[in-house]
């Protein structure tokens, strides 16, 4: 999917805000730790570009612009050389704003791939409201084909999910096959926006709109 900075990666395209106003809920308002439950998935995906795989792959270097381009996300911070932190807004349903946060490193194979991996090393997060920790990997492969090319990139995303309010009283096993049911309508629905706004912006730079 995203991924790394390189000498040669292009100015970043949009300007992302800073939003770390959200506390990780570590204690509820009687001093207990919250219940959690913990959910996680993968997706897959490929995505044909009619340019050649050097010019996708410059492109891809390009971390916070290309991470913003995925639904709901909030904010892409660079918080070192090659880390940056990744912020996703959520709802619980019951009218609470929520946020996943990510830390992630980046490591690149010039012209043939980008990964990124959690990274441990991201500052506190400070501020007001309720944020979750997470894990996520993702790997871009370049696949050269003459003038064109192909993008083959795979998520997989962990997270560790509040439970909130009266459902803290159901079994656990049930709320883990619920977070796991959500966890899934979501991937997919992330990785096909992130899909569709790559293919439009990426013809945008192309022809040097972005």
């Amino acid at each position: 999917m995203l991924l790394g900075h390189g000498s040669g990666a292009r100015p970043l395209r949009r300007e992302g805000a800073a939003h770390d106003d959200v506390t990780p809920p570590d204690v509820d308002r009687h001093g207990k730790p919250p219940p959690l439950a913990r959910s996680g998935r993968a997706g897959r995906a490929s995505l044909p570009l009619r340019r050649p795989a050097a010019l996708a792959y410059e492109y891809f270097l390009d971390i916070p612009a290309v991470f913003q381009l995925l639904p709901d996300v909030l904010d892409v911070r660079t918080y070192a050389a090659n880390r940056y932190r990744l912020t996703v807004g959520a709802s619980d349903g019951h009218g609470h704003s929520m946020a996943a946060i990510f830390d992630l490193q980046a490591e690149l194979d010039p012209g043939r791939s980008i990964k990124v991996f959690p990274a441990d090393d991201g500052p506190p997060v400070q501020g007001r409201g309720m944020a979750f920790t997470g894990a996520l990997a993702a790997e871009a492969i370049f696949l050269p084909d003459g003038a064109r090319s192909a993008v083959e990139y795979a998520v997989d995303i962990e997270m560790s999910i509040l439970i909130p309010g009266v459902l803290g009283l159901m079994p656990m096993q049930f709320l883990q096959n619920l977070g796991e049911r959500a966890m899934e309508f979501k991937m997919t629905q992330m990785i096909n926006g992130f899909t569709r706004a790559i293919n439009a912006d990426f013809n945008a730079w192309m022809a040097g709109e972005a």
